[in-house]
């Protein structure tokens, strides 16, 4: 039976018989360490109200009362009964009338399950024997353990040898419970559950020497949470270089459909719609640190994969490879919800195009968003973004491309795939883009331009920046109030090492090869290279040696990235306050100049304004006048709907305002999401509130460190 004009939950709901499991022995959700029952639309609109409680009681997606699991306590044992399958992404779960009774790939009602699954990381191949002929026959592809990417082969890191990783998609409430195997030689890991604030499961952020110690080879970590942080995430590895080899994967929080405020807006929201893209090199991540002199090869993408596949293309569209594209499939005269998940890693954005389609965006990030139509979208690393693609136009397959842009123009990557109406061949009819700019491929009115002014003619001439989205939801008071903030500001940039020192020096100083100068760079936030605590920070804090701590108050800002500086980067903020925290970049605006992607851990940002620092003078210059502006009264009054975002960018030679509320005390990372800026010190750790006040580690939990007996 098919509905026409619904959506996937309206298969579930057609049963009634089916239905009446969802309003049987309903109780009130209590997330642990909380205590606070939901009770929808109360919002005080004083500045002196209890942020936490509206935080609990207003999630960025209201959700109501929820049975709690059974979670069972022996180790991989009543946990099977719950085990979750790796391809809920395949597009074999989007009819919930064939879900396996277990399934938490769902229609959402008020109850809550347990999802279990299991991650063995491990060194793979791609297009390796496993896949056949595929090439040929792309039968093949889809055979058990086939990694296709590109058509190259290639060593990679897999989990359960997919890439992208197995999806989780569960619904808001569910208890997810994530055993992660480290099968990797002389590797350790971590998972970091990017976009969950993780207030009660802090422990399990996923970050190496910061929230625990690293997952060493052949041992088994457990993480555990509750999934209340409704919208769109995914997760990778936070460990090294991994996630540019292949350990990413998808992560949905879907609410019941009653609770969408954006329901109005589509009939399907598939399992099989999320988009997992990935840039990609056919060098192993390794390869590229701390960077080549001499060969042209720098971190920069070849290709990219969309869903783990595509293929090697050159610029003017020559076909090095044979492989096939990834497939989404549709039905004429519905609207359907995809989730593009920016898993990239490089310093690349690339711009999301659908041919012959807009896009009516939902969702920034996890949040939902009042509706805005683009023809496309521009994304930066760790970005991700909810939309509803009207499937209006004739019976065909359309194409969708991925294409760097700005800062690596010049590498000409980008990859295909396909958008194939039910009736239509696998193949478009019309000629595959390439990376020059056709009708097919067009950007339009693209979703946050790179590198923008954000000013009213940028929006209407190239597409607004994040600060011009509204939240489908009325931010706190407090969040808008002009007096009684505590400001910090993060200067992102490079110090430049003169060869002598680098080399003839007793220390061994972090550093990058810059691809675009060929300098020796250290990566810096506020000129401090941050570098790894040797025991982690919350749960080993009285152990961590002050001496590798940097000063608390930070250096001279005249004296930013003129003097090196390694050391573990802690900024220390109060808890329960409004922070109201200003990003720069030290270097100069140029359009197509490099742009970093910064993400928080443990809060989303309230995003006030972006634009560009003062042209033609040197950074100090820019960067105080900057700070004359925000303490002046010359700034537009903060939207009752401000948008939030847990990543962003940040536009070239220019700034970003942010503020959260430090409601989530603990330590939590930040850094630019490029993985050799982030591996090359371009991090530092948010403290909120005192360490005396974070809550102990859970029994048993690993511990690590130096060991430096007395000789």
């Amino acid at each position: 039976m098919v509905i026409r004009g619904s959506d996937y939950s309206l298969y579930f709901y057609s049963d009634m018989r089916k239905l009446l499991f969802l309003v049987i022995t309903i109780t009130h959700l209590v997330i642990p360490g909380t205590a606070q029952r939901y009770t929808p639309n109360s919002m005080s609109s004083q500045d002196d109200f209890d942020y936490s409680r509206f935080i609990n009681e207003n999630p960025p997606h209201r959700f109501g009362p929820i049975r709690r699991p059974y979670t069972g306590n022996s180790r991989g044992q009543t946990l099977l009964d719950y085990l979750q399958p790796d391809d809920v992404d395949s597009g074999l779960y989007d009819d919930p009338r064939k879900l396996p009774g277990n399934s938490c790939t769902r229609p959402c009602g008020r109850e809550s399950r347990t999802c279990y699954y299991r991650f063995t990381l491990e060194p793979y191949v791609s297009f390796a024997r496993a896949c056949g002929n595929c090439s040929t026959n792309f039968n093949d592809c889809n055979k058990k353990g086939c990694v296709v990417a590109d058509g190259v082969e290639r060593s990679i890191l897999t989990i359960n040898r997919r890439m992208p990783g197995p999806s989780i998609q569960v619904c808001a409430g569910d208890l997810i419970v994530v055993d992660v195997k480290n099968a990797m030689p002389g590797r350790s890991t971590t998972i970091h559950w990017h976009g969950m604030k993780m207030r009660n499961y802090k422990f399990m952020d996923g970050v190496p020497m910061v929230t625990q110690c690293p997952i060493v080879e052949s041992t088994i970590f457990r993480y555990t949470f509750i999934a209340d942080d409704p919208g769109l995430h995914f997760y990778h590895s936070h460990d090294g270089l991994q996630k540019v080899d292949g350990i990413v994967g998808g992560l949905m929080i879907r609410v019941p459909r009653a609770d969408d405020v954006n329901s109005n807006l589509y009939d399907f929201d598939l399992p099989s719609h999320m988009i997992v893209v990935q840039d990609w090199h056919h060098l192993v991540a390794d390869a590229m640190l701390p960077g080549l002199r001499y060969d042209r090869t720098d971190q920069r993408p070849l290709t990219y994969l969309i869903n783990g596949r595509g293929q090697y293309l050159t610029r003017n569209g020559t076909k090095l490879t044979t492989t096939p594209f990834a497939e989404f499939n549709v039905t004429q005269g519905n609207r359907y919800v995809f989730r593009v998940i920016a898993g990239t890693c490089t310093e690349c954005q690339y711009v999301l195009t659908i041919e012959n389609h807009d896009m009516v965006i939902i969702a920034a990030d996890a949040g939902s968003i009042k509706p805005y139509r683009v023809d496309s979208i521009t994304m930066s690393p760790g970005e991700r973004y909810s939309f509803v693609v009207n499937c209006n136009r004739t019976v065909n397959s359309y194409w969708i491309q991925v294409r760097t842009i700005g800062y690596c123009n010049a590498t000409g990557a980008y990859q295909l795939a396909v958008l194939r109406y039910r009736g239509a061949g696998r193949t478009p009819t019309s000629t595959p883009p390439t990376y020059a700019v056709t009708a097919s491929n067009r950007p339009g009115i693209t979703m946050s331009p790179v590198n923008s002014a954000c000013s009213n003619e940028s929006r209407v001439r190239e597409g607004p920046c994040i600060s011009d989205l509204r939240s489908a939801y009325t931010a706190p008071s407090v969040i808008r109030r002009t007096q009684g903030i505590t400001r910090i500001y993060w200067a992102f940039g490079f110090y430049i090492f003169e060869d002598e020192e680098l080399y003839n020096s007793p220390e061994y100083d972090v550093f990058l090869v810059s691809p675009a100068t060929n300098n020796s760079v250290g990566s810096t936030i506020n000129g401090i290279v941050n570098v790894p605590a040797p025991s982690p920070l919350l749960s080993q804090y009285e152990e961590v040696p002050r001496e590798v701590l940097c000063p608390k108050n930070g250096y001279d800002p005249n004296t930013w990235n003129l003097v090196h500086r390694e050391c573990v980067h802690v900024i220390e903020v109060p808890a329960y306050e409004v922070i109201e925290i200003v990003i720069v970049d030290t270097l100069e605006y140029y359009p197509s100049a490099l742009s970093h992607s910064i993400h928080l851990h443990g809060f989303d940002s309230y995003i006030l304004e972006m634009g560009l620092l003062e042209q033609g003078v040197p950074f100090n210059q820019s960067f105080p006048r900057l700070k004359q502006y925000l303490d002046s009264n010359n700034r537009p009054r903060i939207p009752l709907d401000v948008v939030t975002k847990d990543t962003y960018p940040l536009p070239a030679g220019g700034y970003i305002v942010t503020r959260i509320y430090s409601d989530n005390p603990g330590f939590w990372f930040f850094h630019c999401h490029f993985a050799y800026h982030l591996d090359t010190g371009m991090s530092g750790i948010l403290q909120v509130g005192e360490v005396d006040s974070f809550p102990p580690p859970p029994p048993g939990f690993p511990r690590c460190g130096d060991f430096l007996p007395y000789p």
